[in-house]
């Protein structure tokens, strides 16, 4: 397969090519791939399981000792070849384009995260999401494409907040020591959340998630925090609020499923990376692409 590629750095294995988020045409196919053709436009799920083992029979896969994820722990697809297997090879709809396919992986990442909220609350419950990066971003576009318009986003980084603004037009977007200002113990029932999803990963940002809760709200905790922090709860606050927390990891059984929502969100003008803040670099431009994302100019390249 030959990638259409973008994507993002992230921990792997010394002497590994990047790139668990790409898509590409097919140029070869082994003797019993039936679902794809050489030339098909395809995505890859760059997860993968033993089938055989404990996890995966309780269809969590991604809890698989063995995955052994493209990109992380096999060459990925930052090259003009990729080998990828015929059970995580998914075609694109016809119409997402390749550079839109390549974020077929981080969607399927938040369509878990959207699963694994439950029961979804009235259409015009109070909702948070914390962090505007592209995770927060594409969180944001199921949160408008499911309807829900009361929405606040919390950002530390102006650039981010003002592509934010740009993008999710009506969304309150602001500074998380606004929210500090506005809400306290005495308002939190009548201006807390209901919902609130956290895609910064920075400990701090979670721990105040709780604070921000009104009684009976779902507390996501979606971004990937560093291993080994910890933070400070006050187990009242789950009692008294009767809080839901909910995790998620990565992107179990969700490929089908993100393949007809990137058809959706598409047919709604919602994947624009214009407006979702993407920006396009070839790989010898790396420097430049990477300095866009430090910066905030870019929400991912």
């Amino acid at each position: 397969m030959k990638p259409g590629q973008m994507g993002k750095l992230s921990a792997k294995l010394d002497g590994v090519i990047l790139g668990h988020e790409f898509s590409g045409i097919v140029t070869e196919i082994g003797v019993d791939v039936t679902h794809v053709k050489v030339g098909d436009k395809v995505v890859v799920d760059p997860n993968n399981c033993c089938g055989v083992c404990f996890w995966s029979n309780e269809k969590k896969p991604h809890f698989c000792e063995a995955n052994k994820a493209i990109g992380v722990h096999t060459d990925g697809g930052w090259t003009e070849y990729c080998v990828a297997p015929a059970k995580g090879v998914y075609k694109l709809p016809d119409n997402i384009s390749l550079l839109q396919g390549a974020l077929a992986e981080p969607y399927s990442c938040v369509l878990r995260g959207w699963k694994q909220l439950g029961d979804l609350p009235q259409k015009d419950a109070r909702i948070l999401v914390q962090g505007a990066g592209i995770i927060g971003a594409l969180f944001c576009t199921l949160v408008y494409n499911h309807g829900f318009t009361n929405v606040t986003v919390s950002e530390i980084n102006e650039e981010r907040r003002k592509l934010c603004a740009e993008t999710n037009p009506g969304f309150n977007i602001i500074h998380p020591k606004e929210l500090d200002q506005k809400l306290s113990e005495k308002n939190v029932d009548s201006e807390g959340f209901h919902m609130i999803v956290d895609c910064t990963g920075n400990p701090s940002a979670v721990e105040k998630m709780f604070d921000y809760a009104r009684r009976g709200a779902t507390v996501s905790i979606f971004g990937c925090c560093p291993a080994g922090r910890k933070i400070s709860i006050e187990p009242f606050q789950i009692y008294w609020k009767e809080l839901k927390i909910v995790g998620s990891f990565t992107n179990p059984l969700c490929f089908v499923d993100t393949m007809n929502l990137l058809a959706e969100l598409q047919n709604k003008h919602l994947l624009d990376f214009n407006k979702l803040g993407i920006k396009v670099f070839s790989l010898s431009d790396y420097k430049n692409a990477f300095k866009d994302l430090k910066s905030g100019n870019a929400s991912k390249v």
